[in-house]
């Protein structure tokens, strides 16, 4: 059974989703295209983006940008903030899993930067999800500590029980099942306590979530008499409770662990109560997963007629959701059954012609049985020849990819000799500008000096003065260009120093930026100087094209790669025509991103600043 997730994103605006017919639609629409109030047309974008969450995605997430888009024009931070969380929304729905960590990301600085703790644990709750839906469990658990925080730091049980919860789930998946059992005890024991102020509907089925995924668990672990105990209970519970979805995965849960202890006959019971139901509300990614469960059943309790029309049924609407192994097993079992039913008509017929005439009918098959092998022979031949021309025309493509793969080798490896040759040259030329002309022109302000003092008639000239500040602008120079081509603190502190100093030079040059570095593996020099340079770039274009105020600098880290973030509040650019002009060195920072295996993605539009996301492989 899979988690119940829409518990674990509880939207911190309560939004509820009211169906509304084509007529509140159009008045909205209206209202957008003739009021002249830029707040009420705002409120109707948001209304808007709500009635079509569900009947119109795209549509819906069209209104969400303009709902930002108003609210940035009317100054207004909270509802930009909300706007962000939606459209991180939108993005999760379309399965755009690193904008919509973007969206989120801006959504949760402002809540952030006005310590907002009640609506902060539940963007941390999304942000988390998001990540465990990308597997990356680590940056997962990091989040959803976060919500468990942020929710008790405020005294929230109810947020608190929810993001435990969703830690227990990412504990399942990796397999710890006493953790997720552990996590969810205190999640149960927090809503019961929320039960005795506020014993509401909402808290109710908060509770029987976190007990079925308790009973889930405890399947898994193979304790099928603690998993029955807790579905049998809820079973009577929810009786009064009348919540169709929940009753449902209980009926479903109840029937597995009884098929996983040999009771097939109350599996079947329980199973089918639980499919008609899922069919009766058009539960329909549930009906499907419990018609295999079924299929299953019935083919253990030898009901071999039923199992094979629910295939049937099944077969016509299947979908990548389910598994190829369980398919091919019902596709030897429908192979048998069919050759079977096949085999025993045949005998029946072959028993009727007999009697009428067996002469006649031992001539008429023998004719249908040569016809049947030459048709059989013919295509065999036939298909035989289109196999040899589709395995040739394979080769060939895979001959074509071999030739590409190696140009694209090629290419990498030029590009990393001629970058390292560049990094050579940047550390050999820092060294001789600091260790030879940085040494000369401290020798030649000494001797300089020494004329100073001896000869007086210079200073009446003036020219002391004047050639003493351009030495010492010569040396600050030569420093700065010493530094910017291999920086100290990345020599001494590595990736994580140097970036942090990068920070600080910002800072100091009036950008207020943020610098966030998280869970940072440990990664190659080589590697380390190619994401320096990247950051550099990118930041040199803000500095240079953006007319930025603020800038964010984030490096996350797991296990498997490294997740760079660069954001700024400047006035945006067209990404696809500034590619063409081959302008603001994005071709120079799409080239180091893939020569390190990396995927990168930019999200900018003229007048709404921009975002750079860079996904490199740690090792």
């Amino acid at each position: 059974m899979k988690h119940l997730y829409w518990i674990t994103i509880l939207l911190f605006t309560c939004t509820s989703v009211v169906a509304q017919d084509n007529r509140s639609v159009d008045s909205l629409i209206t209202i957008t295209k003739t009021n002249k109030n830029d707040s009420v047309v705002m409120v109707a974008y948001n209304k808007l983006r709500r009635a079509t969450y569900y009947s119109n995605p795209e549509a819906s997430k069209e209104y969400t940008k303009k709902f930002l888009e108003y609210a940035r024009k009317r100054n207004d931070s909270l509802n930009i903030a909300f706007a962000h969380f939606y459209l991180g929304n939108s993005y999760v729905q379309s399965n755009n899993l690193n904008l919509a960590i973007t969206e989120y990301l801006k959504s949760s600085n402002y809540y952030e930067r006005v310590n907002d703790t009640k609506r902060l644990p539940s963007i941390y709750n999304a942000i988390g999800a998001v990540y465990e839906k990308k597997q990356q469990d680590s940056l997962s658990l990091i989040y959803y500590n976060k919500s468990l925080d942020f929710s008790e730091s405020i005294d929230d049980k109810r947020r608190a029980s929810i993001a435990l919860i969703n830690i227990s789930n990412v504990y399942q998946n990796q397999g710890f099942y006493n953790k997720s059992i552990e996590k969810l005890d205190e999640s149960i024991h927090l809503i019961q306590l929320v039960k005795q102020t506020k014993d509401s509907i909402k808290v109710l089925q908060q509770e029987k979530i976190a007990k079925i995924n308790l009973a889930n668990v405890y399947q898994k672990s193979k304790d099928y008499k603690e998993a029955k105990s807790i579905y049998t209970d809820l079973l009577v519970d929810l009786d009064t409770l009348k919540d169709n979805y929940i009753y449902n995965h209980v009926l479903a849960g109840l029937g597995k662990v009884y098929f996983s202890e040999g009771n097939t006959i109350q599996a079947e019971k329980y199973m089918v109560k639980a499919f008609k139901n899922y069919e009766k509300n058009n539960f329909e990614e549930d009906k499907y997963q419990s018609m295999l469960d079924l299929i299953d059943v019935y083919k253990e309790n030898g009901k071999t007629g039923k199992a094979l029309d629910l295939f049937y049924e099944f077969n016509g609407i299947k979908d990548s959701l389910f598994s190829i192994d369980r398919d091919k097993n019902l596709a030897e079992m429908l192979q048998k059954y069919e050759a079977a039913k096949k085999d025993k008509e045949i005998a029946q017929q072959q028993l009727t012609i007999e009697r009428k005439n067996k002469q006649k009918n031992r001539i008429l098959f023998g004719l249908i049985a040569t016809g049947v092998f030459l048709i059989g022979m013919f295509l065999f031949f036939r298909k035989r020849i289109q196999y040899k021309n589709k395995i040739a025309l394979q080769n060939a493509a895979i001959q074509k990819q071999k030739i590409t793969d190696l140009q694209q080798k090629n290419k990498l490896l030029a590009m990393s000799s001629m970058i390292e040759g560049q990094e050579a040259e940047r550390l050999r030329i820092a060294k001789d500008l600091h260790d030879s002309l940085g040494g000369l022109l401290s020798t030649v302000k000494a001797h300089f000096t020494t004329i100073q003092n001896e000869i007086k008639q210079l200073e009446e000239l003036n020219l002391t003065d004047k050639t003493n500040h351009l030495i010492d602008e010569a040396c600050i120079e030569v420093r700065r260009i010493s530094h910017n081509m291999m920086p100290h603190a990345l020599s001494i502190s590595g990736l994580q120093g140097a970036i942090e100093d990068l920070g600080v030079h910002l800072n100091d040059q009036g950008y207020k930026t943020t610098v966030e570095i998280t869970n940072l593996p440990k990664i190659d020099s080589t590697k380390e100087v190619m994401i320096y340079r990247l950051v550099q770039e990118i930041i040199s274009n803000i500095r240079k094209h953006a007319d930025a105020k603020e800038i964010l600098i984030q490096l996350l880290g797991d296990n498997q790669e490294v997740n760079l973030i660069i954001e700024d509040d400047g006035k945006g650019f067209d990404y696809e025509k500034a590619l063409e002009k081959g302008g603001l060195g994005l071709k120079s920072i799409n080239s180091r991103v893939q020569f390190l295996d990396g995927n990168i993605d930019w999200d900018t539009q003229l007048g709404q600043g921009s975002s750079v996301i860079i996904n490199i492989p740690a090792t």
